[in-house]
């Protein structure tokens, strides 16, 4: 496995902050927010550190409840769409000939 891009680990770390400040707005306990998403304390406590082995899903859970979901990917959201051109073509490789060396 390659090295965790810079870049990435500062976005999860700026995520993890931003889910423990609305949570401590909220006045919402770590126990309690775990309890509503169906995940551990511990899990938790690695997302609002940035920990970047944590599933995808579980941020996305955590960010749902509170509320952060649209916040933290407007820009994916307002930038592209995953319907964008249906009608594009998926890309296909060009064969590659057996006698071609």
């Amino acid at each position: 496995m390659g090295t965790f891009p810079l870049v990435c680990a500062e976005k999860l770390l700026a995520t993890g902050l931003l889910v423990k400040s609305r949570r401590l707005l909220r006045k919402i306990r770590q126990k309690d927010l775990a309890g509503m998403t169906g995940l551990s304390v511990a899990t938790l406590g690695k997302i609002e550190a940035g920990t970047p082995t944590v599933e995808i899903r579980a941020y996305l859970l955590v960010l749902w409840h509170l509320g952060l979901l649209d916040e933290v990917f407007k820009e994916t959201l307002g930038s592209t769409s995953i319907t964008q051109n249906p009608t594009e073509k998926r890309v296909r490789l060009r064969k590659i000939a057996e006698d071609d060396f």
